[in-house]
């Protein structure tokens, strides 16, 4: 297969859009408001969309498709998990955080907790979880770029590391909210136009149902429903559940969904922006279910390599893809959905869909990346262990970190650990779990204590961690039940079951060791709480 020149022009013509909005705003981040949080003067819509593209990632775009195409039908579970999810922000943490105005994600531990060092333990699992997203950004956007280019893996590893860097050096979080942006309406606009491709090629939902049973009989099947299910980890309620609860809660907890609530313009702004988050996201999932339906009989009935290889199998076209170019560790699997796009046999389909692509892996990479640069400088750096460099020259310690991070994550690249939607859900639960109790309850709950705190989040990061490799290396995935049986393995995807645990230990803790003091329970509880009107006081 050869470069097609439709698909080149529209990649490059997303670029030059991209670069136009980052050297433009560039002028407007020589501050260190500007730089960090946009001057705090973003509207809900641009707002809301950039929500959408940095919180559904590659992960989405790519993962989730591939997901339909591994697990089957029963997998589309997850993405109503995701959008059912979303409002949860707008009532725990988006009008709260909005009014403290906080500059970094860990601003808040520190002053609720009364310790600087609640900067430190909130880092670590935000780091782990952060350097895989930008692992992952990075992947999408090299598979993409092979997808266009048709160069080796490890070029496009290279290329993409260069092109999310430049965009973040220059422009910081003005720049990246407003690409970003751009980049939710052109994931959205990417997804649905190769739905109506899809659904257009098989004439409907019937026809394109038909083809699919035809060529996968059991890939509808939900658990106990048929003799046979969809895929093992299909095969019970805890499966099909498990994926929905990975990404239910992560919209309210996520530090970079979460450091988008400081940008909005106002408290109503920052609710607002969920609302239209849920939209355009809800829009692009709507797309993302038909092409993953599709995905393996598109392949196999209409890929042309399919022919003029010789090959048999969608699985097959995959590795055929792995051993042409390159592509390392799971992450060829990732491929599914482009190569489904691909068969429809559409420059222009496959143009829009290349550039869908790079917008929401570019976008999580630019997300992810303002909040670590952040976290490591102006918190680690400049508030934990005092230097002064942060605050003297804040762009400039921001910029060297966005280096140290790309060049570190680059490295990850080439060889991932997982495929991109296995990384964000470990990412995920590790992150949901250690730090989302401190700060979900921290808000709402006045008995939540600074032991408590600390103890939750050094406790369930080693917990969710030390879980999700060993049922990885014991039981072949990170899906099962770390303790499980070989011969009788319960499917617990990504160990989401630590999530639910993080809440009950944190809370446990909390009621046996002492209060915070007044002053910080009024000033970041009490203060942060909506105000009801004056007649419900009555």
């Amino acid at each position: 297969m050869s470069v097609n020149p439709v698909v080149l022009i529209g990649a490059l013509a997303y670029f030059v859009v991209i670069f136009y909005i980052g050297w433009t705003s560039r002028k407007a981040s020589l501050d260190a408001s500007d730089f960090y949080v946009a001057g705090r003067k973003v509207g809900a819509f641009v707002n809301g969309s950039a929500l959408a593209a940095t919180y559904f990632s590659p992960a989405s775009f790519l993962g989730l498709p591939a997901f339909i195409f591994l697990l089957g039908y029963p997998f589309w579970w997850a993405l109503v998990g995701i959008i059912g999810g979303m409002p949860i922000a707008t009532l725990l943490t988006a009008a709260p955080l909005r009014k403290y105005e906080p500059t970094s994600f860990t601003d808040y531990y520190a002053d609720r907790y009364e310790t600087r060092w609640m900067r430190l333990w909130a880092a670590i699992p935000t780091v782990i979880g952060g350097f895989a997203y930008v692992v992952l950004s990075i992947v999408g956007t090299a598979l993409f770029l092979l997808c266009i280019l048709k160069v080796n893996f490890t070029i496009s590893v290279i290329l993409a590391s260069v092109i999310v860097f430049a965009y973040i050096y220059y422009g910081g979080m003005v720049a990246t909210t407003f690409s970003t942006a751009f980049q939710g309406i052109a994931m959205t606009v990417g997804s649905l136009v190769a739905m109506f491709y899809v659904l257009f090629h098989y004439g409907g939902f019937n026809g394109l149902t038909d083809a699919v049973l035809a060529n996968s009989p059991t890939f509808f099947n939900m658990p106990y429903v048929a003799e046979k299910a969809s895929h093992p980890l299909m095969s019970t309620w805890t499966g099909v559940i498990g994926f929905f609860f990975v990404w239910h809660f992560g919209f309210s907890a996520m530090p970079y969904t979460v450091v988008r609530f400081f940008t909005t313009q106002d408290i109503k702004s920052a609710r607002r922006s969920v609302f239209w988050a849920v939209l355009i996201g809800g829009a692009m999932y709507a797309g993302l279910v038909i092409i993953g339906t599709g995905t393996k009989v598109l392949i196999e009935q209409l890929h042309p390599l399919m022919q003029t290889e010789g090959i048999d199998s969608a699985m097959g076209l995959l590795k055929h893809m792995k051993t042409a170019y390159g592509v390392a560790g799971a992450s060829v699997t990732d491929y599914s959905m482009i190569a489904a796009n691909e068969a429809l046999n559409s420059p222009f389909l496959l143009a829009v869909i290349a550039a869908g692509g790079l917008a929401i892996a570019m976008a999580t990479a630019a997300g992810w990346t303002m909040v670590l640069n952040v976290v490591l400088g102006r918190d680690l750096i400049g508030k934990v262990f005092g230097s002064s460099w942060p605050d003297r020259n804040p762009v400039q310690c921001t910029r060297y970190m966005t280096i140290f991070i790309i060049l570190v994550c680059g490295l990850l690249s080439f060889k991932p650990p997982a495929l991109v939607l296995d990384i964000s859900g470990a990412a995920f639960i590790v992150i949901l779990c250690s730090v989302g109790p401190p700060l979900i309850l921290g808000l709402w709950w006045e008995r939540g204590t600074t032991i408590a705190a600390m103890l939750n989040i050094i406790v369930m990061t080693i917990c969710s961690t030390g879980s999700w490799m060993y049922a990885k290396n014991h039981l072949g995935s990170y899906h099962w039940f770390f303790l499980s049986d070989p011969a009788n393995k319960l499917s617990t995807p990504h160990q989401f079951y630590w999530v639910f645990v993080g809440f009950i230990f944190y809370i446990c803790v909390s009621l046996v060791t002492p209060r915070n003091s007044e002053e910080a329970i009024q000033k970041y509880v009490r203060d942060l709480r909506p105000r009801q009107p004056k007649q419900d006081r009555i």
